[in-house]
């Protein structure tokens, strides 16, 4: 016979399913990045600057780390609280772009900012943390009809991220 109380007791034991009240946020910090550039772009030996675009819904508010400097290697070491809301289980994913900010010989819009590389990490269970290295992909804008290139990922792996996170409930 199915005990539908000890089933919920079990998922929310393991984290799937939660009381409907709990408010629950995302504690982040993000680290710093690695090999997100090729020293030979830089031949003056020049710090590149680079930040952090950070959201979990396209709705919420971003997060933007402060302007770091390092080649290939830039470090935040900056910390942030995103709200969830009511925890929903592998419904949301933490989304990351790193922007490489104030380059003059970068291609593209006159504004100085491209896109170095992102990715998209899945949020913990409640109460779990996830640390780790995560890859950062780049849009190829080499790839495509007219290019002749036989790959149709269209993203090229571009260096890591370093993070940590974990979910949490409010008191």
């Amino acid at each position: 016979m199915f005990d539908e109380k000890r089933f919920a007791g079990e998922l929310k034991r393991k984290g799937v399913m939660v009381d409907e009240e709990q408010e629950c946020y995302l504690s982040l910090k993000i680290f710093s990045a690695e090999d997100i550039d090729r020293a030979t772009m830089n031949p003056n030996g020049d710090m590149r600057r680079y930040q952090a675009l950070i959201w979990v819904r396209h709705k919420d508010e971003n997060y933007i780390t402060n302007i770091a400097s390092g080649l290939p290697n830039p470090s935040w070491d900056s910390a942030c609280i995103i709200p969830l809301g009511i925890y929903e289980p592998y419904k949301y994913f933490l989304h990351v772009e790193v922007y490489r900010m104030c380059s003059k010989s970068d291609p593209g819009p006159s504004s100085g900012i491209a896109l170095v590389g992102k990715t998209r990490i899945p949020l913990p269970k409640l109460g779990h943390k996830i640390c780790g290295r995560f890859g950062l992909v780049r849009p190829n804008d080499a790839v495509g009809p007219s290019s002749g290139s036989s790959s149709d990922l269209g993203c090229i792996a571009e260096g890591h991220i370093i993070l940590n996170m974990e979910t949490k409930t409010f008191f």
